[in-house]
């Protein structure tokens, strides 16, 4: 007998219907535990795991009354990869600095400065600076970086914290963060004469230098709330009788500082120290 197409189609749809049927049934009848067995030997989706850094392998540990009482907790995770840095810096205040010395605390054109003690002669630096700290950082890692250390007056200069990134602080956190690193100078030498030194004019960072200046003024405001706190303005230094930063004072990424606008930084700064310390 032949069978028609319509006939042969009609059959195959009742077994394909059928084996539904019966996977289904399949299905239904697995044990939970047969079940999650294949789920667990299924391929899963990986999620990408944060690197925390284990407590009891920090070389610096962060006092957590620090933290506490002056409202850093939100600053905590992302300065722990100073960690190793700061600990080595620290390690060195013992044999490192005199009663006699200026310490210079921040970020990385502070660790660059290679030249700082010819720039401000006859001034002693000790130096404390690690690349790209913030103003954070730095009020978090303060007391381990100056614990023991010897120095009569110290100079402060971090200048991370307004770079066009969503994380960019406001002003007065500036100021704010900036008072806790005064505090824990002056916890250590209670009459240490400070400088804040103004956040420079640099050509990759110009396009920001509105904020920038409102942060400075605000460093400004929060020097004259001290005694014995000084503030350094570097404006006029840096910019040409246009407004322009001066790229000649700069190395190749325009942000850091070559030797010679290390030397003007050095002068700037060592007139300040003549001013607030005297010979």
């Amino acid at each position: 007998m032949k069978i028609n197409s319509q006939t042969r189609t009609h059959r195959m749809l009742r077994w394909i219907r059928h084996s539904i049927a019966l996977s289904l049934a399949t299905l239904s009848s697995i044990s939970m535990p047969y079940a999650s067995t294949v789920l667990a030997i299924a391929p899963q989706e990986k999620k990408p795991t944060e690197q925390k850094i284990a407590p009891e392998t920090l070389r610096a540990p962060i006092d957590p009354e620090h933290i506490r009482s002056n409202h850093l907790e939100a600053y905590v995770e992302r300065a722990l990869k100073w960690d190793k840095e700061v600990a080595t810096l620290a390690a060195n205040n013992a044999t490192e600095g005199s009663e006699d010395s200026i310490l210079f605390l921040g970020s990385s054109s502070i660790r660059l400065w290679n030249t700082i003690e010819q720039d401000i002669t006859p001034w002693k630096p000790v130096r404390r600076g690690y690349g790209g700290s913030k103003f954070c950082d730095v009020a978090l890692y303060t007391p381990q970086l100056i614990r023991g250390l010897k120095y009569q007056a110290a100079a402060i200069f971090v200048a991370n914290d307004i770079t066009g990134s969503e994380l960019d602080k406001t002003p007065e956190e500036i100021a704010r963060l900036a008072k806790v690193v005064i505090n824990s100078i002056r916890s250590e030498r209670p009459d240490a004469p400070v400088l804040l030194i103004s956040i420079t004019a640099t050509p990759s960072r110009f396009k920001h230098w509105s904020r920038i200046e409102q942060a400075n003024r605000a460093l400004e405001k929060l020097s004259s709330e001290f005694k014995n706190v000084s503030f350094l303005e570097t404006q006029s230094s840096y910019l040409t009788s246009e407004g322009q930063p001066k790229p000649e004072y700069f190395v190749k990424d325009m942000l850091h500082q070559n030797s010679d606008g290390y030397r003007v930084w050095g002068g700037l700064v060592r007139k300040k120290l003549d001013e607030m310390i005297g010979r």
